[in-house]
């Protein structure tokens, strides 16, 4: 069964074995660590040179375990496997309710989150194709809260945070299918990130592979 994570109903749907070569494919399929975290697996992507314009907003709270450096870190591992970045855009904040929607944003309603960056990254194979990588941190109170909500995230049909493509770039009419997707629990912070190629497909690195080293 897919995992629809936007579209019609704005739910998420659970990804099926389509998601996990596609993140694979993307490099951002998640890993769990040492530390106790927990991880779901989706896909990743491929390509050369990086070529980045950022903009981000301020409201997250000083000392927070998520912010640029969670996302700089995606980006150099990305480039690391030859593919090229051709924009990133990031976000943080601290308002988890006003960047999420369906069941998630129930949750953060009761359960707000002390700190939330984003970003979104547009990558490009050696044929021009795009793909869109939306990769999110929320980082809970508690460890407890961060299980809770990486369960929740992971159900089919609950929403999501809401991918930063979706609001700012070129490419907001692109909604997320869940086939490339992956989430992981470290501690306190819940880590989420999905893949979606453009236009005419993909045909770089597997975007599963992105997707599991950006949640190293």
């Amino acid at each position: 069964m897919a995992r629809r994570i936007g579209g019609r109903g704005g739910g998420s749907d659970k990804g099926s074995s389509g998601s996990t070569s596609l993140l694979i494919a993307l490099g951002i399929v998640f890993v769990a660590t040492t530390g106790g975290g927990a991880a779901a697996i989706g896909s990743a992507l491929s390509s050369g040179g990086a070529s980045v314009s950022s903009g981000a907003s301020s409201g997250a709270r000083s000392g927070a375990r998520v912010n640029s450096r969670n996302s700089n870190t995606v980006e150099a591992r990305i480039v690391r496997q030859g593919v090229r970045v051709a924009g990133k855009i990031t976000d943080d904040s601290a308002d988890c309710v006003g960047n999420s929607y369906g069941q998630v944003q129930d949750f953060f309603c009761t359960n707000p989150c002390t700190a939330l960056h984003r970003a979104s990254f547009e990558l490009r194979d050696s044929k021009g194709d795009a793909a869109i990588v939306a990769v999110s941190w929320a980082e809970m109170p508690t460890e407890a809260g961060a299980r809770a909500l990486k369960q929740l995230m992971d159900r089919p049909g609950t929403g999501n945070v809401t991918e930063l493509s979706r609001e700012r770039g070129k490419y907001r009419s692109v909604r997320y299918t869940g086939d490339a997707y992956a989430s992981r629990q470290d501690g306190t912070v819940v880590t989420n990130a999905q893949a979606e190629p453009v236009a005419r497909g993909w045909a770089g690195l597997a975007l599963a592979t992105i997707v599991t080293n950006a949640a190293e």
